[in-house]
């Protein structure tokens, strides 16, 4: 029996109105020995349905506030009940796992040295199962059994590195005179976050957003209510923002430039 305190993060695109969840959570319970407490953290689970893009962006966004030995569960699945593999992501710090469809494209970019493994469904299905509800059926036994320190080898196998798939998260577009940017993601505030890291501004910039210079600030309280205007947010990339205002439902998907001064 293992025992002791262990955290699960979660992030779906069930939300919350329906049982999905909290069955998920109920089955990782129920395969589990008495003296084992675990800690369930929802990083969300608003991802916008079958948007496997932007939970492999939430969970970037994420993991790494997260205590080392975190195991992170992120199921965002439209290929659910087909062949796509159901994979374990171990790194150094972490464990992911989820499907096999470009949701932890980032983290193989952050985690060089990771491992990866295919879970086996006739190691973790239990009849009756559903193969519509792998969260609760298959992943959820998975979480499990990496809670229990069971020998991974027991219920996975390796897979290749080259063989798991992936998104492509476009770079910043060097120009004779900067970048052309790209946006990432709209929060639910409507602040557009691209793809340019504060790493990358070695030396004083501009920003043009369709082609008329907007202010770099400080923060969102340093511009004027309604005004347009661009910073680095929590994440460390560039946000056109507007103050107490929304830049997506102004803009939509601008065109977005840095200029070197």
């Amino acid at each position: 029996m293992k025992s002791g305190f262990k955290t699960v993060a979660l992030l779906t695109d069930f939300g919350t109105k329906d049982h999905y969840i909290g069955v998920v959570k109920g089955r990782i319970l129920k395969e589990l020995n008495e003296g084992l407490f675990v800690n369930f953290i929802d990083i969300t689970h608003d991802v916008s349905p079958h948007d496997v893009k932007q939970a492999a962006l939430l969970l970037y966004f994420s993991y790494k506030y997260f205590p080392h030995g975190t195991i992170f569960l992120c199921i965002v699945d439209p290929g659910v009940g087909t062949e796509r593999k159901a994979i374990i992501i171990k790194t150094s710090n972490y464990t992911f796992v989820g499907p096999d469809n470009g949701v932890f494209s980032l983290i193989y970019e952050e985690f060089s040295n990771f491992k990866a493994f295919e879970i086996l469904p006739e190691k973790t299905f239990q009849p009756p199962f559903s193969t519509t509800f792998h969260g609760r059926d298959l992943f959820a036994p998975a979480i499990a059994f990496l809670l229990l320190e069971k020998n991974l080898l027991t219920f996975a196998r390796p897979i290749l590195k080259k063989s798991l798939i992936k998104i492509n998260f476009p770079c910043p577009q060097k120009t004779s005179y900067g970048y052309i940017l790209s946006v990432w993601y709209v929060d639910r505030f409507g602040n557009l976050i691209t793809n340019f890291s504060q790493k990358l501004a070695k030396k004083p910039f501009k920003v043009i957003v369709n082609e008329k210079e907007i202010s770099l600030v400080k923060s969102y309280g340093y511009a004027k209510k309604g005004e347009v205007v661009a910073l680095f947010g929590s994440e460390g990339l560039l946000e056109i923002a507007v103050n107490q205002g929304s830049a997506y439902e102004i803009l939509n998907i601008p065109e977005i430039k840095i200029v070197w001064l």
